[in-house]
């Protein structure tokens, strides 16, 4: 039974082709889970130049059982003194993903993809750090997953969770025992 969400299946999609297209030209290619932090700018520094792909969320489709979805492509090349190092490859990079992937239809879409934006995301604590960032958008229809009896998600067993409520505020890391008995 496969059990990738469309939405996984799409990220992997989406890596593959990055990874495919610009073997060898780009260190890494890989998702980008969560918040901007100073631990991953130190790692974006450490790599570029790099593709991060993510996830950015849903809004409603025109496609019964579809979502319309938002993807964001992070390209980050170093700087030396707030001054990229290779703008010209900067810009290739950025060109062509909107090439590569404007109306690319994936195998898990319900339709192509389609660009909606680029931005600049040039900031002073990425120069100082020694990055530059672009950012590009786009958007797609998926469908939601099937509604039969093959397709379950099974317990879940680790899980996080933020206290913030709470001062000082803290996380926590679950696992939850797993019963084997079917009773």
């Amino acid at each position: 039974m496969n059990k990738l969400s469309p939405t996984a299946a799409l990220e992997k999609e989406l890596i593959d082709c990055i990874k495919s297209h610009f073997a060898g030209e780009i260190k890494t290619v890989e998702a980008l889970g969560g918040a901007w932090t100073d631990e991953t700018m130190r790692t974006l520094l450490k790599v570029a130049p790099a593709v991060y792909v993510a996830f950015i969320g849903n809004s409603p489709s025109d496609l019964r059982y579809c979502v319309k979805q938002t993807w964001a492509l992070f390209v980050s090349v170093n700087v030396l003194n707030g001054v990229r190092i290779e703008p010209e490859k900067a810009f290739l990079i950025h060109d062509y993903l909107i090439k590569l992937l404007n109306n690319r239809r994936f195998n898990c879409a319900a339709r192509a993809m389609q660009f909606s934006q680029s931005a600049n995301l040039f900031s002073d604590l990425s120069a100082k750090r020694g990055l530059f960032v672009y950012g590009l958008y786009f958007i797609v229809d998926m469908p939601l997953p099937a509604n039969n009896e093959q397709h379950t998600i099974d317990d879940f067993i680790t899980y996080y969770h933020k206290f913030i409520s709470v001062t000082p505020s803290w996380e926590s890391l679950n696992t939850l025992p797993q019963d084997n008995n079917n009773d």
